[in-house]
């Protein structure tokens, strides 16, 4: 019973190990973040709607990993008049509008995705904001 044990767990030791040595040779790299949710792809929108519809078609999209924070113009103008209250700045938190704040949500790129080149494309279509937040701390504004 415990030789048949040893040699699963030697196996599986040895496949571990080969599979280390060939994903991590040198000139092997696999583009896309470094680290899971280290780079914030934030796309903006004039409307909710055009935000809703949006997140649907980039679910279906394979180098998406994950659609999140979907935010409304209404929540994203919530949150920038409250900052900007904060900050002492009273008169462009009365000046800002709802219709004029854009909904967003933030893509999260699927392994092996390079986000650049990804966010490029998504610029075809949408306003989109890259931000490497294991660099920048990320601004919570929208």
């Amino acid at each position: 019973m415990r030789r048949p044990l040893l040699s699963t767990v030697v196996l599986a030791l040895v496949t571990g190990v080969g599979a280390l040595v060939v994903l991590s040779a040198p000139g092997r790299r696999v583009p896309g973040s470094p680290t899971p949710y280290c780079t914030a792809v934030r796309v903006l929108f004039d409307s909710d709607e055009r935000m809703w519809r949006a997140a649907e078609e980039l679910r279906g999209d394979r180098r998406v990993r994950e659609v999140r924070d979907e935010r409304t113009q209404a929540q994203n103008h919530e949150r920038l008049t409250a900052a900007l209250r904060e900050a002492g700045r009273d008169d462009l938190a009365d000046a800002a509008r709802v219709d004029r704040t854009p909904a967003s949500l933030q893509v999260v790129e699927a392994l092996g995705v390079d986000v650049e080149e990804f966010a490029g494309e998504l610029r075809q279509q949408y306003r989109v904001n890259v931000v490497d937040v294991c660099e920048e701390p990320p601004e919570d504004v929208g």
